[in-house]
């Protein structure tokens, strides 16, 4: 089975109730965070361990694979696709979504 991440026929990891969580490949666990932020940061963490682990001289051919991959809404997330699809990308300080959220504010005010 292939798991398309981003793309019109992307696959849903995660579940729609959840704004943001990391998911781990090869494990297929998920781990719900308050924030883009707190997912990107933990996703980083994630991803440096699996990068040591990888490194490993006693790796075995048979270990899982593993990533981290931050969720919104259940779909893999990233900012630049975000932004190619028009959508805010939901980063507190993104310089491309900021001015189109004060926008918006000062009409909703």
């Amino acid at each position: 089975m292939t798991t398309n991440l981003f793309g019109p026929d992307r696959t849903r990891l995660g579940y729609e109730d959840q704004e943001w969580a990391v998911w781990i490949s090869g494990m297929d666990d998920i781990h719900q965070k308050d924030s883009a932020e707190t997912a990107l940061a933990d996703a980083a963490d994630y991803n440096a361990t699996f990068a040591q682990m990888a490194l490993r001289d006693d790796r075995s051919e048979y270990d899982p694979v593993l990533y981290a991959v931050v969720l919104h809404r259940g779909y893999a997330w990233s900012p630049s696709v975000e932004h190619r699809n028009g959508r805010d990308c939901g980063l507190v300080r993104c310089v491309h979504c900021g001015t189109d959220r004060n926008i918006a504010a000062k009409a909703g005010a």
